[in-house]
């Protein structure tokens, strides 16, 4: 019979053991950054769940000492859970230290967990509990784990609560659907644990919950187009169903394929240009990319998105007080569209010039274990571009970014310190910048001579277009409409910007205000973009420390 016991508690000590694996597993998802409002109520809710998994295992496993024969082995276990244990609370309570400050709310839930501990010498009848907006569920699935953490967390364990009460608040906070299921329950105390159940029994379905997590991931929209605020919902839905599915039980290891599954799904529905962005940093990694340093890789191009959409606002509504502005704005700047055919690659016909496998010269191990020279001697032969270290075209024409060390148009694999200025002179300049002076000057008419020509798209089908021909103009352009007819790929080459330096006295430009009255300060920092161009400056003006693109900040010229 003892022995029989002792295997029942030994099993049901495994279950508290996979509960403290799921809730250090949710640690090591949780971001460097500040945590929002919903990650902390989720991380106070799991928090104190451990509590009370720790009580429950103490009894158990003081069962077990009592019973089993070989004590020093069940004290080693009990030892090595508690330094687990204590490392996971501990880690956890060192997350909420920044955010206890600044929140009453979580302040008040951890003091009313605090009290639910004390025993019942410390309880009452009746708690007077300060205002706590529960969150509401409606009958998604989506949001189920987010309310039951919660609920029990703030209501549902709280013993110095009465039942009758915990009946209204779990009332208040169903909508929809899931109001239904216990709206024909009479409304008294001892009807309350059946209301309960009977919400459990509904929603609480491993498999239904497992499922719509999943679809989550793969049903997510395709982005059309650059946009940081669908990016960063993108990091947001990945983060939230991925938090889900570890409490759930489902394994998302550093490394593993559900993690390499979960990047591939989400990277297959990003823009065309992120797309590149992305496929260019994971080139320049040793190891396949790790799911944070994805999440990690979203944030940073969704800041430098937001950062660029900023300075477009305010360059349109800059352009409404031409009438106050005329003296700040004396030259025009223009920028090139340099369009060039998407190369595309069979992977089957892919064949690495340095070891015959089917992928890239850059993927090649048996090339990367060369030195430089063999390497810049291997990629000549290999008649492949120095730049990318791919077939079909030469540096010249090629679109990727340039050597990470010395800005010249090579590999990185390529790069040696002697050689700089010797690669610089290969290098091309792919952009033109266009500076006109302001003038007024009287309108006149040029007459321009035009030509038929036909040009092949990226599928290789001839198109007729019109070119208009300007014997003196040292640009080329083409317009928009053209490009997207012949699928071609755009890249967008920014001119430098106005010197700025730090200490430069500046007028910052308000479009709703004439320039007497616009804000005198002086530039504190520079800030440069992924690109290596600056275009935003902080500025310390009377009203503070304020951040500014270039195009709104006006130099003055101190004598």
């Amino acid at each position: 019979m003892s022995d029989a016991k002792v295997k029942e508690l030994i099993k049901k000590r495994g279950s508290f053991k996979a509960k403290l694996t799921h809730f250090s597993n949710f640690l090591k998802f949780l971001p460097d950054t500040e945590l929002d409002s919903f990650q902390t109520a989720e991380l106070q809710s799991r928090l104190s769940l451990m509590q009370i998994l720790y009580k429950e295992y103490d009894v158990l496993q003081t069962e077990l000492e009592i019973l089993s024969e070989n004590a020093d082995d069940m004290y080693a276990e009990r030892e090595q859970f508690e330094a687990q244990f204590h490392a996971h609370v501990a880690r956890a309570q060192t997350i909420l230290v920044p955010v206890r400050a600044s929140s009453p709310a979580l302040e008040s839930a951890i003091s009313t967990d605090a009290l639910q501990h004390r025993g019942p010498d410390c309880r009452h009848d009746f708690v007077r509990l300060p205002k706590i907006d529960l969150p509401h569920f409606d009958g998604d699935y989506q949001h189920w784990l987010e309310f039951r953490d919660t609920y029990i967390s703030l209501i549902h364990v709280n013993s110095s609560i009465q039942k009758i009460n915990k009946f209204h608040y779990l009332r208040a906070a169903l909508k929809g659907s899931a109001s239904l299921i216990i709206k024909s329950i009479d409304f008294k105390a001892d009807n309350y644990d059946l209301a309960w159940q009977l919400l459990i029994e509904r929603y609480n379905n491993e498999k239904i919950l497992i499922n719509n997590h999943v679809q989550a991931l793969f049903k997510f929209e395709h982005i059309k187009q650059e946009s940081c605020s669908q990016l960063r919902n993108m990091i947001d839905v990945t983060n939230k169903n991925i938090r889900a599915l570890l409490t759930l039980g489902q394994s998302c290891e550093h490394g593993g394929l559900g993690e390499t599954l979960t990047i591939y799904i989400m990277s297959e529905k990003l823009d065309r240009a992120t797309r590149r962005e992305w496929e260019e940093y994971k080139n320049n990694l040793d190891s396949f990319p790790t799911l944070k340093e994805y999440i990690k890789f979203l944030n940073n191009r969704a800041d430098f998105l937001d950062s660029l959409n900023y300075n477009r606002n305010t360059t349109f509504s800059n352009n409404t007080n031409t009438k106050y502005s005329n003296d700040y704005n004396k030259s025009k700047t223009y920028h090139t569209i340099i369009t060039k055919p998407k190369p595309t690659y069979n992977k089957d016909d892919i064949k690495c010039p340095a070891c015959s496998q089917n992928h890239f010269l850059f993927s090649c191990q048996t090339f990367r274990n060369l030195d430089i020279e063999s390497r810049f001697k291997k990629a000549i032969e290999s008649n492949v571009c120095l730049n990318c270290l791919r077939p079909g075209h030469t540096a010249k024409r090629c679109s990727l970014s340039h050597c990470k060390y010395c800005k010249v148009k090579h590999n990185t694999l390529l790069h040696k310190d002697s050689s700089t200025e010797q690669q610089a002179g290969h290098s091309v300049a792919l952009s033109t910048n266009v500076t006109l002076p302001y003038s007024d000057t009287n309108n006149f008419t040029i007459l321009l001579s035009t030509a038929l020509a036909k040009v092949s798209d990226v599928n290789g089908e001839l198109h007729t277009v019109r070119l208009l021909l300007d014997n003196g103009s040292t640009s080329n352009f083409v317009t928009r409409e053209l490009c997207e007819k012949l699928g071609l790929q755009k890249t967008k080459w920014q001119t430098a910007g106005q010197d700025l330096k730090t200490g430069t006295m500046v007028l910052v430009r308000d479009a709703n205000l004439p320039p007497l009255l616009w804000l005198l300060g002086r530039v504190v920092a520079v800030k440069t973009g992924s690109d290596g161009h600056c275009r935003v400056a902080d500025v310390r003006t009377r009203k503070g420390i304020i951040t500014r693109a270039y195009n709104n900040i006006c130099p003055l010229r101190v004598a």
